[in-house]
């Protein structure tokens, strides 16, 4: 069984809020989900040969693979359906489902041949739903990034930082579409970003991506990027909409600087990993946009999850630093 320790550190107080290391690794992890009890779930993508679980859930002081050592064990050559390929982003439901997104990357290719989402019941556990997304929809360069569940309208939005866009799986009908891909808004807006002084001139394109409390609006934003998006749900699922027509329901949110991973709040406040700044901002329902905390400890803040507290945690991903540069990667709480 694969083991990582994890260490608790003293806090750090920024304008009435705590920041306090919740757990490290020393392997490279992204997104981070916490369930309805709590339970704190991480994933490792394999972007390297040193990726030696895909997902694990942290248990007293450990991170243990997730739901067991067999999921965890692809090596390569397998065709397991039940083992994750290269895992980039996680996400728990309204109604406390799991949902992991394994976007069928192989390191040896730079390709995928389509990519999974995964839902598991974490009251036992067990997989009670897998949705597979072909090549032949979302291409062989495609890598989805992170995505949302819209259980409302049957469906999951999900951002490809590789090619660009929105796409779209139908829960229903398992039906894969692409849409915005040559938008402005889902593709990379600058041509670097400077973060401690190192240059990011990759382009990286829709990343951040996140339902509005109500449902009404989908927010989005380009890593490579200076802004947040959004558009009406209703226009994004109406088939009857040329995807010209759609670029013109695409509204400009906010100008906010680079940012990976968004969440909103249920007060309506969206939390935004500034990652030039090296802190966390949020944009307030009247639109003003505000840093929480600033720290230079929060290096490439990645993925949020709330716990039902209202504690926000985070994952620290380091991309922008030299391998021989980077520490232990961390996941940071802010209790506020």
């Amino acid at each position: 069984m694969f083991i990582i320790n994890i260490t608790a550190y003293a806090q750090k107080t920024s304008r009435k809020v705590q920041m306090s290391t919740f757990a490290e690794s020393q392997q490279l992890w992204t997104g981070i989900a916490i369930s309805k009890t709590n339970r704190v779930f991480v994933n490792f993508p394999r972007w390297s040969q040193e990726t030696p679980v895909s997902v694990a859930e942290i248990i007293d002081g450990k991170t243990i693979p997730f739901p067991d050592l067999h999921w965890n064990s692809w090596a390569g050559n397998t065709t397991d359906n039940n083992q994750f390929i290269c895992v980039q982003s996680m996400y728990v439901d309204d109604t406390n489902l799991l949902w992991v997104l394994d976007t069928g990357y192989e390191l040896s290719t730079d390709s995928t041949k389509g990519a999974r989402l995964f839902c598991f019941d974490p009251n036992n556990n067990i997989l009670i739903h897998k949705y597979f997304l072909p090549v032949e929809k979302i291409t062989g360069k495609a890598y989805l990034n992170d995505f949302r569940i819209d259980h409302k309208n049957h469906a999951v939005y999900f951002t490809d930082s590789q090619v660009g866009g929105i796409v779209i799986l139908d829960l229903n009908t398992n039906e894969v579409r692409r849409v915005l891909a040559n938008h402005y808004s889902t593709l990379t807006e600058v041509d670097k970003i400077v973060i401690e002084g190192y240059e990011r001139k990759h382009p990286v394109h829709s990343d951040g991506i996140e339902l509005d409390p109500d449902g009404k609006y989908l927010y989005y934003c380009s890593l490579m990027g200076k802004n947040i998006y959004r558009i009406p749900v209703s226009s994004l699922l109406d088939q009857n909409i040329s995807d010209t027509m759609l670029g013109t329901k695409v509204e400009k949110y906010a100008q906010t600087g680079a940012n990976d991973g968004i969440i909103f709040n249920k007060k309506g406040e969206l939390f935004l990993s500034s990652l030039e700044k090296n802190a966390i901002s949020k944009i307030n329902k009247r639109g003003i946009l505000t840093e929480v905390i600033q720290d230079e400890a929060i290096k490439w803040p990645d993925s949020f999850a709330f716990d039902t507290h209202g504690n926000l945690y985070f994952t620290t991903s380091q991309i922008h630093l030299p391998k021989e540069k980077r520490s232990t990667y961390k996941i940071f709480k802010l209790k506020f």
